[in-house]
């Protein structure tokens, strides 16, 4: 039996290779003005905790206090962490690991949060833990 171009079998697509990979990659990636203004964020987070921490010295335990700490110290944590995912576990290396690892690092950012509020509100607070566990 002859083949015509009617009976060929469909050749399967191989997949891309490593170039046009790296292509789509690249089209996906952040620019140059998301990583500067992820090291500004970074550094405003870390600026805003000498105050709040001293605070905590100076006039005690305070709501205010305790309400800004439990927003700006785990945004701090959650920046940190998300510039080691990004270095570590490079999306174009690793497209699923980063995937997972950055839901991984929302969803325990949130956890996060959702735990510092509740002590905050329904326990003593965070300044006053700290200031309990260092005079105990």
């Amino acid at each position: 039996m002859a083949t015509t171009e009617e009976n060929k079998p469909e050749e399967k697509p191989q997949g891309e290779s490593y170039e046009e990979r790296e292509k789509r990659m690249k089209r996906e990636e952040r620019g140059y003005a998301f990583g500067a203004n992820h090291w500004n964020l970074e550094r405003a987070s870390a600026v805003a905790l000498v105050p709040l921490i001293s605070t905590q010295f100076v006039y005690g335990a305070h709501p205010v206090v305790d309400g800004l700490l439990g927003v700006v110290l785990p945004y701090h944590i959650y920046m940190g962490f998300d510039s080691c995912i990004t270095d570590y576990i490079p999306k174009r290396v690793y497209p699923r690991g980063y995937k997972a690892a950055m839901w991984a690092l929302k969803i325990s950012f949130g956890l996060t949060l959702w735990g510092c509020y509740e002590f905050n509100t329904n326990d003593v607070g965070m300044t006053e833990a700290i200031q309990r566990i260092w005079t105990a």
